[in-house]
């Protein structure tokens, strides 16, 4: 799945779709291996949690990745299955981008720092919104 053109973003950019691309290849190989998956889970809920401090600027933030966490959880479970390949590839590799991140701008600095996050997980959230929908509403029947 390509990223969008856009006449708005900068020239420097452009490697930024070369490295969705690298994070989808990596997606893939640590969707097959559950340890490695378990293991980035761990890690993005123990980053959220880091992040939680501020709790304005990461609230979408944090409830995107929980539900991407959700959605591949219950795919790797055979829970949930009805979403497609590529989609499962976009939820891991957000989730690889949020703990290894490439960032055009260091996560060092305060709150400035996770816009680059914030920025891809809204696109991944946007490109698969139809999955999305989807799954929240298979999760509402699942609890009832």
């Amino acid at each position: 799945m390509e990223v969008p053109a856009s006449s708005s973003r900068p020239q420097s950019n452009m490697s930024k779709d070369n490295t969705l691309k690298d994070y989808i290849s990596k997606a893939k190989i640590i969707i097959e291996d559950d340890k490695k998956l378990k293991k980035l889970i761990e890690d993005v809920l123990e980053k959220l949690k880091e992040l939680s401090n501020d709790k304005k600027s990461t609230e979408k933030l944090n409830e995107s990745l929980r539900l991407f966490i959700r959605m591949v959880n219950a795919y790797t479970s055979k829970e949930y299955t009805y979403v497609p390949w590529k989609t499962i590839c976009l939820l891991v590799a957000g989730l690889i981008y949020f703990i290894y991140p490439i960032d055009l701008i260091p996560d060092f600095i305060p709150i400035a720092g996770i816009i680059d996050d914030v920025a891809l997980i809204a696109w991944i959230y946007d490109s698969i919104r139809e999955d999305i929908d989807n799954f929240l509403e298979w999760e509402k029947t699942k609890l009832k």
